[in-house]
């Protein structure tokens, strides 16, 4: 699935376990924001759990 989506031009980040999507709900670093590849699994690792982004930081 991975190479299809590949093909259209996105690079598919592997994101860890359910128990992981924490990492990308809202106030979290990598929340509606754009990034490549590189930057996303950065943000993902840069996640904490209990610490949240300022309410609508995640707009810019």
């Amino acid at each position: 699935m991975s190479a299809l989506v590949d093909q259209f031009g996105f690079d598919p980040v592997d994101a860890g376990a359910l128990a992981d999507s924490w990492r990308f709900e809202r106030a979290k670093p990598v929340y509606c924001i754009a990034l490549d590849r590189a930057g996303l699994l950065e943000g993902l690792a840069a996640a904490q759990r209990e610490v949240e982004l300022p309410h609508g930081s995640w707009r810019h």
